[in-house]
């Protein structure tokens, strides 16, 4: 990460202690800021790649672990992460690595479902980016594919999410995404952004997150608005040339959004 600084930061957030780092530009600040926002549940890894491009090219960047992740306190809960989401833009703006008047957030598949919903909270975010969002929280928390996938990721990873395995707290949190995504939904609210500018992209080849869907939710927006397919890109950018692409196309959009 030459050219770039890594400090460590922690926040509370409604009782819970959420754990991440700022990556941050050499040199004096203040800096304009981007909460970088982590799916579901992420890769343990928020400071490489986007976030070290991004505090390269001038931005203070604060990615994090939502509560019920990693190091962070808490149980998961998509009310939960959009409350997490609001007091990381705080923690943010109150830091002096930042101006005051400006945040970008950025989020990745359900990272990026909170993005939305949070930026339709939260007037102080200026600029939205996503990646391959999840554009219906109450449909993706009702599809018969999320049982699978967690028991997958218990079986695999079973310390990425607290208290997945055990299966009392599992149904819980499972029965909470259904209720929150009754509340909270991306599709109902993304029109609710503008005249903030947004920037939606994802890949032709996301299995995970079909491209026909993220176009209705880019469709459901009011302009200032633009949308990007990368061709060839799988929901988690496994060839690394996708993966640059996409970080140029974010790093680029957000240059337009707060010129340096």
């Amino acid at each position: 990460m030459s050219g770039v600084r890594l400090l460590p930061t922690e926040f509370e957030s409604e009782g819970e202690t959420i754990r991440g780092d700022f990556v941050l530009p050499m040199g004096d600040g203040p800096f304009p800021g981007i909460c970088k926002f982590h799916g579901l549940p992420g890769g343990a890894d928020q400071v490489s790649g986007l976030s070290t491009r991004l505090a390269e090219a001038g931005y203070a960047v604060l990615t994090f672990d939502f509560r019920g992740f990693r190091r962070s306190g808490g149980l998961f809960s998509l009310e939960g992460e959009i409350l997490d989401a609001r007091n990381a833009v705080t923690h943010l703006i109150d830091s002096e690595h930042t101006i005051e008047d400006w945040v970008g957030v950025y989020g990745a598949s359900y990272g990026g479902a909170v993005a939305i919903c949070s930026a339709v909270r939260d007037e102080r975010i200026k600029a939205v980016s996503v990646r391959a969002p999840v554009s219906d929280t109450l449909r993706f928390a009702e599809s018969p594919m999320v049982k699978p996938t967690v028991d997958e990721l218990v079986r695999v990873s079973p310390n990425e999410i607290h208290g997945l395995a055990d299966p009392v707290i599992q149904k819980e949190l499972l029965t909470k995404m259904i209720e929150d995504g009754k509340i909270y939904n991306p599709i109902d609210e993304v029109d609710e952004i503008s005249p903030r500018p947004l920037f939606i992209l994802t890949g032709s080849a996301d299995r995970d997150i079909p491209v026909e869907g993220v176009r209705r939710l880019f469709d459901s927006a009011k302009k200032p608005k633009e949308f990007a397919v990368v061709e060839g890109a799988d929901h988690n950018l496994s060839n690394p040339d996708h993966y640059a692409m996409t970080c140029q196309l974010v790093l680029s959009w957000f240059q337009e959004a707060y010129p340096q």
